[in-house]
């Protein structure tokens, strides 16, 4: 189950950081940090994560199907 509560319990330091590391920017208009833009731009690269992920077993599990009725 993918779950953002992490995002939400991270103090702001935290989520800045986390932000850098996937090279997350424009979060700071006017200089301060927008907890919401953050987190809401690491849900959406969540998000992006999960379908490829899911398109992928989508994929080898057709090929498999395949290979499974041409032996039959």
């Amino acid at each position: 189950m993918f779950k953002v509560d992490k995002y939400y319990q991270m103090d702001d330091h935290k989520l800045e950081l986390e932000a850098n590391k996937f090279h997350i920017g424009e979060y700071a208009p006017n200089g301060r940090i927008s907890r919401r833009l953050i987190i809401e731009q690491l849900i959406a690269k969540d998000l992006a994560n999960n379908s490829r992920f899911a398109i992928l077993i989508s994929g080898i599990s057709l090929i498999l199907s395949l290979i499974a009725l041409l032996k039959k």
